[in-house]
Parts: C-alpha cells; sequence; structure tokens
C-alpha cells in the first residue's frame, strides 16, 4: 500500500494534473510535477503492465489495485533511473511542505531498512522536555 503522498502523486500523475497534489502549489512544484509526469509517460509506455495499469487509474479512481500496482512500478522505475528518482523525491519533498504549511498536516515518510537495532521516533508539538 503506498504512503499518502505516493498515493496522490500516482493519482496525480493518472489525471495529468498537479491540481490533485493540493491547492497552494508553487510553480516549482508544478514544473517538477511536469517532468515527473513526461518521464513516466515515456517509460511506462515501453512496460505494458506498468501502463495497463495507470490507464485502469486514469478510467477509475479509486481502484485500489491500480493504485498500488502504479505506485509499485513508480517506485521501481525511481529506483532504476536517476532522474525520475530525482524528481519523485523533490515532488515529495515540495508536497509535503505545502501539506505542512498549509493546513498543519505532518507526513512522515521513512525511506530504507527499519529492522533490528534501527529506531525510529516521530512526533509533533512538543511543549517541554523530552527525554529518550
Amino acid at each position: 500500500m503506498a504512503d499518502p503522498v505516493t498515493a496522490a502523486i500516482v493519482a496525480a500523475l493518472a489525471t495529468a494534473s498537479a491540481t490533485r497534489l493540493g491547492e497552494g502549489l508553487g510553480e516549482g512544484v508544478v514544473s517538477t510535477f511536469r517532468s515527473l509526469y513526461k518521464a513516466v509517460t515515456r517509460r511506462f509506455r515501453s512496460e505494458p503492465e506498468a501502463m495497463e495499469a495507470l490507464d485502469d487509474l486514469r478510467l477509475e479512481e479509486d481502484d485500489a489495485e491500480a493504485l498500488d500496482v502504479v505506485s509499485m512500478h513508480l517506485e521501481r522505475a525511481a529506483h532504476e533511473d536517476p532522474e525520475i528518482g530525482r524528481l519523485l523525491e523533490e515532488l515529495r519533498s515540495g508536497v509535503s511542505q505545502v501539506s505542512q504549511e498549509g493546513d498543519g498536516t505532518v507526513v512522515n515518510q521513512i525511506h530504507g531498512d527499519v529492522s533490528g537495532s534501527a529506531k525510529v521516533i516521530q512526533g509533533r508539538d512538543f511543549h517541554g522536555g523530552i527525554h529518550l
């Protein structure tokens, strides 16, 4: 299952509309979205399964299975293609920042292995001391 920011990006890619990412997007975020849309569309054209899932999502925006398949292909493309990876991370950062500034929503993302001795601590709106 895709995280909320990735799900929003995938939905925006399916509709070819940056406004699906939120209100008040700066020109930089919109420009990054356009570049990512072009790069992903080019790549998915050579991957029939990815293109089919994207088309399914275009036809039915609430198709959770298609959303997951497109998200999986997008993540793989980001790992294999440095340009798509850079654009995706830049867009995630821009969308998260707009979201945080807009309504106080916080999106925490963890990339990598969080197992074994690794620890993740999340919090928001601390008042006073914190002792860990």
